[in-house]
């Protein structure tokens, strides 16, 4: 435990104070980093150089850093900067326990002496006589001195009238001649124990091959969960969530989804046990939140639209419910860039599940400007289809881009619900003429009877005979299929008019006529047609009149929907 809390001692100020904690927090985390990671680990050489970083900084700083070492405790000028009452885990219980006393760092230490020195600590001692001592001395650390409870026996140190100022010259002398002290020399292995067996020598190389075969990410993965799992201290647990989830995006951006969805599922999981901490979940929340943003997004948008066939799309959807509501900005921004269909299906899929309870999520993005995203979300709030969503998709039937309209009025033609289909009415005055025509055939083709009456308004109006021919034919043939016997009246007149000097004008309104009188199934708009071609002697009316007689229900017999053929 780090005693972050002293206050300012004689001659020592704060800043330097809390410098050397720092280090000696940097100490423990890559103690323990030591023990769990390879040497190539990128986890383990971050910690090994920011704590390099830091050493370097408070001597270039301060001079000399020199910690008294007591049974669980380190002290800097007097000033607690380390506490750990756990035997096992305890750097200042390991030290103390072999005698040292003092432990001093020079300028010009490197981070590979470092590293040995807390190679030492880390690991449990092989036998009784290899004890901390020991393996420093033989390690010959150039820059890493301590003095030990032997030491403290020199003259100097012991006369109780000695200045502080002969106490330094006593440790300098003691430092030097521990400096001078010649590296061991190498150990020499017998022979005999270099030999392998037959037996050993095919074992060995099945380990290898196994070993070659593993994927150095799943190890990595698994190390980092069961540290995450069974860490306890605050900072260590945010570190190393924040390492999970920077690890998670750029397997995202890697395109390497499998491994970012193992890591996402972890983090879920862990975020949802009950044991875990109010302040855990939310940095194991923010974890997951930051896995898309605008940059993952774009690459995962090329990975997705060029990766061949093979790859897992449930996959893909698994770590996308995952992330969840907090990323669903990102996942619609996905959505509205990605071009391949299969993926752009899936996604849809995908917020369609997180949107069911809650449609309101989506108004949002609404209001987006870009057309194609609107688009998406009207598609998604029709296929969840409830209530709510029914009225956020009826606030667009005004929208300003007829692309948006035309999905709105695609809605309502899938949907079954009877009050949504009276607003198909409102698409009879859009400003787009292709608009108009689907909706009257939608109208007629669902014999929906309670538009009879608006078409039959735009036929009587007064801009009838500038609609587009087509627009024209789609309402005669709503007005007879909805009408019936009703509208024969009309469609007489229609059929009838003369137009004496424009023979244009008066094809195009038999035109009309015959389209309404062909759906109307009964034997008066039969006899209505053949008065007709009694009466329009010949020219293309004729013609006209008589293939509409001759393909008309009632001349067969037929009977069709609501109306009946007379004998």
């Amino acid at each position: 435990m780090i005693d972050q809390g002293v206050d300012q001692l004689d001659g020592v100020g704060k800043e330097e104070l809390a410098s050397v904690t720092q280090i000696v927090l940097g100490m423990t985390k890559t103690s323990k980093a030591l023990r769990i990671y390879l040497p190539n680990n990128p986890v383990l050489i971050g910690f090994i150089s920011d704590l390099g970083t830091k050493m370097t900084v408070h001597l270039a700083r301060y001079g000399e850093l020199s910690l008294d070492v007591e049974q669980f405790v380190l002290r800097y000028q007097g000033g607690q900067v380390y506490e750990n009452r756990d035997p096992k885990e305890s750097i200042a219980s390991r030290l103390h326990a072999d005698g040292i006393r003092i432990l001093f760092f020079d300028q010009g230490v490197e981070p590979a002496e470092i590293v040995a020195f807390l190679g030492v600590l880390g690991f449990e001692r092989a036998s009784s006589d290899d004890d901390v001592v020991t393996q420093l001395w033989e390690r010959n650390l150039q820059h890493i001195g301590y003095l030990t409870e032997d030491d403290f026996s020199d003259p100097y140190l012991m006369t109780e009238d000695d200045t502080a100022h002969q106490q330094r010259d006593a440790l300098e002398r003691i430092r030097q001649s521990l400096v001078e002290q010649p590296p061991p020399a190498p150990r020499m292995i017998p022979k005999h124990l270099l030999m392998l067996t037959a037996e050993e020598e095919g074992w060995l190389r099945k380990a290898l091959d196994v070993e070659g075969r593993c994927n150095g990410l799943d190890d990595v993965i698994g190390i980092l969960a069961a540290i995450v799992s069974e860490v306890q201290e605050p900072e260590l647990f945010a570190d190393f969530t924040a390492i999970l989830g920077n690890l998670t995006v750029n397997l995202v951006v890697a395109g390497d989804i499998p491994h970012a969805l193992k890591l996402a599922r972890f983090l879920d999981r862990l975020q949802k046990l009950p044991i875990t901490a109010p302040e855990q979940r939310h940095q194991l929340a923010a974890a997951l939140a930051g896995i898309l943003s605008d940059s993952t997004v774009e690459v995962l948008k090329v990975a997705l639209d060029t990766s061949e066939a093979g790859f897992d799309y449930g996959e893909l959807k698994e770590l996308l419910l995952i992330l969840g509501i907090p990323a669903l900005g990102a996942i619609c921004e996905l959505l509205g860039r990605v071009e391949k269909l299969k993926v752009r299906k899936l996604i849809v899929e995908v917020l369609v599940e997180l949107g069911r309870e809650d449609p309101a999520v989506f108004e949002p993005f609404l209001n987006d400007p870009r057309w194609y995203l609107v688009r998406n979300v009207v598609l998604i709030l029709s296929l969840i289809g409830t209530p709510a969503a029914l009225k956020m998709i009826l606030g667009l039937i005004s929208h300003r881009e007829p692309r948006i309209r035309r999905e709105v009025l695609g809605f309502l033609e899938r949907t079954a619900d009877a009050k949504a289909k009276t607003y198909l009415l409102k698409y009879l005055r859009d400003e787009s003429s292709a608009l108009r025509v689907k909706a009257l055939q939608v109208l007629t083709r669902e014999r929906l009877s309670f538009a009879l009456k608006p078409i039959l308004a735009l036929a009587g109006g007064d801009d009838f005979h500038d609609r587009p021919f087509e627009e024209k034919r789609e309402i005669f043939l709503a007005m007879g299929e909805l009408g019936q016997e009703s509208v024969l009246p009309m469609l007489r007149d229609q059929l009838m008019k003369r137009y004496w000097f424009q023979k244009g004008n008066e094809k195009e309104s038999v035109q009309l006529a015959v389209l309404g009188l062909g759906r109307v199934r009964s034997r008066s708009a039969l006899q209505l047609l053949e008065e007709a071609r009694s009466q329009k002697k010949g020219g293309e009316v004729r013609s006209v009149l008589d293939q509409a007689i001759a393909s008309h229900p009632a001349r067969h017999g037929a009977q069709a929907g609501r109306g009946e053929v007379a004998p």
